[in-house]
């Protein structure tokens, strides 16, 4: 005797109908017998773990985001995006093994394209939405959705000037364009690598000297102030995005000075300072005072001597003492260092070393490498190596103020640029 059996689905409650038919002789089982399967569990989001605000400073440029569902047998669909300029980023997350917990660690970037190349460029600073997006993993079935609110904050760098934590390097060509190379915000392989460059416009060439001076203006960008040939003093003041605002006139009497450094803060006061020395090599401190329509008080003599040096820059405070620093150049290729005092004054110099002067530029650019101290870029003229960065070690005993450290930025572009910012 011979017998079949069958399977049929009665309905999404019942799991199995059994049929036991004699094929012959008789009928050993006539009548189906059901029997009522688990129900299926709905698809769901429950909890959701997206930062508030991601401090990405503090979790080394990284910010993790989590879901809780209520199946393993899913997907998981992120869309990341910035509210100001709606920029964004999508991931798809498959079930993790034995969990429904659904995992994403994002480094912030973006991708951007521009004429030449595709770039990884830092994502900027402020809101972002976080939308997810759940789905089962054998298809059909009705999505569910997510969106949470997440705002990125990192440490103010008077250097950035798109507001995405990074230095950006200013560079004006023979031509007298502007250009902006943004760097990237972490080392990569131990090298400071260039992210992207941005053209910002034309018509720079009219400018002796153009300073990047921190928030001299009372936003929270950084500015710039660019001195003409007649001896006005111009400030341009920091939109966020990698451009500036329209030139506002601080005012003339200026062309006596034949170097400028801004961008520290001299005096402890929390806000940017100015120095410049003139003809007679005397140096004079301008206070900052946070206004956009006079960013600087009147001027303060600090003292004479300051003729022998060709270069002088503002460093930010790389020795974690009460205030900004100065280095100056001499004339034979010495590096000094001025730390200064909290008065807008400075202690005595110490020497960094020699052999700066194969350097046109050094440039004061802000925190190269997440360390909490600003470090320094130094613009060569010809070869591989355009620049090359200068690391603080936050010691102030003499040649160790300074680590070199390898960039791509200008690479092979040692002679295309007249003005480094």
């Amino acid at each position: 005797m011979q017998f079949r059996t069958t399977a049929r689905r009665l309905g999404p409650a019942v799991t199995a109908v059994l049929a036991v038919t004699a094929l012959g002789a008789g009928t050993l089982a006539t009548a189906p017998t059901a029997f009522a399967a688990t129900a299926v569990v709905p698809l769901t989001i429950g909890q959701v773990n997206v930062p508030a605000v991601a401090e990405i400073d503090k979790t080394e440029g990284r910010v993790t985001m989590e879901w809780t569902l209520s199946r393993a047998d899913a997907n998981l669909d992120v869309t990341i995006t910035h509210v100001a300029t709606g920029k964004k980023i999508t991931q798809r997350l498959t079930a993790p093994r034995y969990s429904t917990v659904f995992s994403f660690t994002w480094k912030p970037i973006f991708e951007e394209q521009d004429a030449e190349s595709l770039s990884e460029v830092d994502a900027p600073n402020g809101a972002y939405t976080v939308a997810v997006k759940a789905t089962p993993d054998a298809g059909g079935g009705t999505p569910v959705y997510k969106t949470s609110k997440m705002n990125i904050a990192r440490a103010f760098n008077p250097h950035d000037f798109n507001d995405n934590g990074s230095t950006d390097v200013l560079a004006r060509d023979s031509s007298g364009d502007l250009w902006r190379s943004d760097l990237s915000d972490r080392a990569y392989h131990g090298e400071i690598r260039l992210a992207k460059t941005t053209r910002i416009g034309s018509g720079w060439g009219v400018y002796k000297q153009i300073e990047a001076v921190g928030n001299i203006a009372g936003s929270k960008h950084g500015d710039l102030i660019a001195l003409d040939g007649s001896g006005v003093l111009w400030q341009y003041q920091g939109k966020g995005d990698g451009g500036f605002a329209t030139r506002v006139r601080v005012g003339s009497g200026w062309g006596g000075y034949n170097k400028l450094a801004g961008g520290s803060d001299l005096n402890g006061d929390g806000r940017p300072d100015l120095v410049g020395t003139d003809g007679t090599g005397t140096l004079w401190f301008y206070k900052g005072t946070g206004s956009a329509t006079a960013p600087f008080a009147t001027r303060v003599k600090v003292g004479g001597g300051w003729g022998v040096y060709n270069h002088l820059t503002a460093v930010g405070n790389i020795a974690g003492t009460s205030a900004g620093d100065l280095v100056a150049r001499d004339t034979s290729g010495v590096l000094w260092l001025y730390q200064g005092n909290g008065s807008g004054k400075f202690d005595t110099r110490v020497q960094v070393g020699g052999g700066w002067g194969v350097y046109r530029q050094l440039v004061g650019a802000g925190d190269l490498d997440n360390d909490g101290r600003p470090d320094l870029i130094a613009y060569g003229t010809s070869g591989q190596y355009g620049s090359y960065v200068y690391r603080s070690t936050g010691s102030t005993e003499a040649a160790t103020p300074f680590i070199r450290r390898l960039t791509n930025l200008f690479s092979y572009q040692g002679r295309s640029y007249n003005s480094v910012v």
